[in-house]
């Protein structure tokens, strides 16, 4: 469950970021399914069906890695903001945001 905001920009990230990112992969997974439908509806021969099905499945795994990116940078960095992200002399951090 999410603590009640205690600033306004956290209020903020809840009204706006939160439903960002449920739309975005919302909107990803229609893509996906409308890039498979045609697959199963569309009567190809077998040599169509292979060359379709190897671009379809290059193209849904582009939008898989978007997607993956986009989450992870809005964790990280974007409005919702549920990680802290640094790079010091020690490297790359990636921590929890604690709640004080």
């Amino acid at each position: 469950m999410l603590q009640p905001p205690k600033t306004f920009a956290e209020g903020q990230r809840y009204i706006y970021g939160l439903p960002a990112a449920d739309a975005a992969g919302m909107f990803c997974g229609a893509c996906a399914v409308f890039m498979v439908a045609p697959l199963m509806w569309g009567g190809w021969s077998r040599g169509e069906l292979h060359s379709i099905v190897a671009i379809f499945g290059w193209s849904l795994s582009g939008f898989i890695v978007a997607m993956v990116v986009v989450i992870v940078g809005l964790l990280a960095g974007g409005p919702v903001g549920r990680f802290k992200v640094s790079v010091n002399h020690d490297g790359p951090c990636v921590e929890p945001e604690t709640w004080t």
